[in-house]
């Protein structure tokens, strides 16, 4: 592959997603995928959450254009997650519905698609996953999966963060000469851009569970695909270390419910937007600030990618800080601390 395939896929992935986001929203007012505002909610008026159907017309223009291999099994199980957030937003399904359609489509994946076959030791070498390759495989695009869908709650966080990190990925995997998951990289980022005018505050169209969920799904086969599966050197760190803000997001989400002892399923207003809304900062303000931390692990983390100890290293510095900050805009309590002193709910 040549710079110019790369650049034709990126450009007619974000030519395609801008191009039909219009369209997306449409439908999304026709088919009844509409957010409507409630008290956990940002938005005051009904919006359209059809934003899924726009990046997935990038990811699909753009991969038959460019010749995506395994091309079937990614986009069928791309279209079976877009499917099922977009009946989530239409029907409100059960956690454990909704989990059960991530699973089954994740394993459709995982069977006939590319796995973690080998992660590499932080102490030196690496470990051989053998039959554990699939349940560990499934794990990681379906936490990707929900960490991406956890985190969009404000306009243009999710599809900006989704942009930065397939961007760094794509890096990362040329850097290693990961060619067909750079191609994927290359067009999620484009798909993620071409939406973003369409998305960022003042949003026309929201991504919905659909979208949130195919991106995450999207930068999971990316990470799979590529740095994940290819390369003793790279460390899971380094993806993780990328997506800082919706991964420390989705631990303080967990963390917070125990605390509160309810299920860690059980939605609830403190997360990394909301606690930043709280503190007077506005949309635009909280999703450049998302941006800039996203930027600067995602740098750091491409730097260090060949560093296995020290990756972990940086990530274990940079999760301590991401920990104290958490603590301190409310999104946690100390450890220790009563449970009932958090009172948003």
């Amino acid at each position: 592959m040549n710079i110019l395939q790369f650049a034709s896929a990126f450009c007619v992935a974000l030519a395609a997603a801008a191009a039909s986001s219009p369209l997306a929203r449409r439908l999304a007012w026709r088919w009844g995928l509409v957010d409507e505002p409630n008290p956990r909610r940002i938005n005051k008026v009904p919006m359209p959450t059809g934003g899924g159907l726009a990046i997935f017309a990038g990811f699909l223009a753009a991969s038959l254009a460019g010749g995506l291999p395994d091309l079937g099994v990614t986009v069928l199980a791309a279209f079976l997650i877009l499917v099922l957030g977009m009946l989530d937003d239409r029907f409100q399904l059960s956690a454990g519905v909704k989990f059960a359609g991530q699973f089954a489509a994740v394993l459709i994946y995982v069977l006939w698609g590319p796995r973690i076959e080998f992660m590499s030791n932080p102490f030196g070498g690496m470990f051989y996953l053998g039959k554990l390759s699939i349940p560990i495989t499934m794990l990681w695009v379906l936490t990707l999966i929900n960490i991406m869908n956890f985190i969009d709650g404000i306009d243009g966080l999710t599809t900006g963060i989704s942009f930065i990190a397939a961007a760094a990925l794509a890096s990362l995997a040329l850097l290693l000469g990961r060619y067909d998951a750079a191609l994927l990289a290359v067009i999620t980022a484009g798909a993620a851009l071409g939406f973003l005018p369409y998305n960022f505050n003042p949003a026309k169209l929201y991504l919905g569970d659909g979208g949130a969920m195919l991106l995450g799904f999207l930068l999971a086969a990316i990470s799979t695909e590529g740095a994940l599966k290819g390369a003793a050197t790279i460390s899971i760190s380094v993806p993780i270390l990328i997506l800082a803000v919706p991964v420390t997001d989705l631990l303080c989400a967990v963390v917070r419910r125990v605390q509160k002892g309810v299920p860690f399923y059980q939605a609830d207003r403190s997360h990394f937007h909301h606690r930043l809304l709280d503190l007077g900062l506005s949309q635009r303000q909280i999703a450049g600030l998302a941006y800039l931390i996203t930027g600067c692990s995602a740098t750091i983390s491409v730097l260090t990618a060949h560093l296995s100890r020290t990756t972990w290293l940086v990530a274990l510095v940079l999760g301590l800080i991401f920990w104290y900050g958490s603590m301190r805009v409310g999104m946690i309590q100390p450890l220790g601390s009563h449970k009932g002193e958090n009172k948003d709910a």
